[in-house]
């Protein structure tokens, strides 16, 4: 699986290095640090080839000669950084290339992933009637209660392995679609080619939360794990909701970007921590 980001190297026969100098332990830069750059290099220059599992806290324990605690913040520190994650009960493993979506073109989760030469798979796990809920009624011009909208979820992988849960809600006329339209198109589709309602406009936000119990049984992760959520409205010419989706997405390999054009406006004057005043950032 590739993303947008550079390449690693391809990984050569995994080994321990030879001749490894010792960790200087003089130095100002804790321990813990020094052992995760020299792990994030050897990832970088091929050494731990991509999904394949780190050495064990005992062996890098005895590697470097230090205790588990400092093997544990330099794996942690790994993980912070998106070069390894962690599968319960297997161990910690090199993490893929970042997926990198653009968030300027509309276009959907699934064409994302595509645009990116990723081939992602789907598994539809639930499509059908539900009751509205009371936060979309009005938004679905259908606020008298008595009409069900639907709900799809659906499970993104890649490679085999879970990537992101999709929630969508899409409105009553969805009670024309088949469990195989569903399974077999994406949200975008459903609604332009198979409603004939067009899309033409959508709102998103982004936000990080918990994982949950269903999610993170879904996503392979712990309930308290974190993650990426991107919730999405999108809505017709006339400003009717079409449809919300939140994507809960695992975030060791994904990132958002989004670019802006100038020209800046010059805002108002930021106070530092003494009040005083100063113009010398615009943000």
């Amino acid at each position: 699986m590739q993303g947008n980001s550079s390449k690693r190297a391809a990984a050569p026969k995994r080994g321990k290095t030879t001749n490894e100098p010792l960790l200087n332990r003089d130095s100002a830069t804790a321990l813990y640090i020094q052992i995760a750059d020299r792990l994030r290099a050897e990832i970088d220059a091929g050494t731990f080839a991509t999904d394949s599992k780190l050495p064990a806290e005992s062996e890098l324990t005895q590697r470097f000669d230090v205790s588990r605690v400092t093997v544990r913040q330099a794996i942690a520190q790994l993980l912070a950084d998106g070069y390894v994650v962690s599968k319960q009960g297997k161990g910690t493993f090199v993490s893929r290339n970042k997926f990198v979506h653009d968030l300027k073109p509309m276009r959907g989760f699934y064409d994302a992933l595509v645009a990116q030469g990723v081939e992602p798979k789907t598994k539809l796990l639930e499509f059908g009637p539900v009751s509205t809920p009371e936060p979309l009624r009005q938004a679905f011009g259908k606020d008298d209660g008595e009409s069900d909208c639907f709900r799809l979820k659906r499970l993104y992988l890649v490679d085999g392995e879970p990537i992101a849960l999709v929630v969508s809600y899409l409105p009553p006329q969805a009670s024309g679609l088949t469990w195989e339209q569903a399974n077999r198109n994406p949200i975008y589709v459903l609604l332009e080619n198979l409603l004939a309602m067009p899309v033409a406009q959508a709102q998103i936000r982004i936000r990080a939360c918990s994982a949950g119990t269903s999610v993170g049984r879904a996503l392979g992760l712990s309930p308290r794990a974190a993650l990426l959520v991107m919730d999405r409205e999108s809505f017709d010419g006339n400003g009717m909701l079409l449809e919300r989706t939140s994507f809960h997405i695992r975030p060791e390999n994904y990132e958002f970007t989004l670019s802006v054009q100038g020209p800046l406006p010059v805002g108002s004057s930021i106070k530092n921590v003494n009040g005083a005043a100063s113009h010398d950032h615009a943000a």
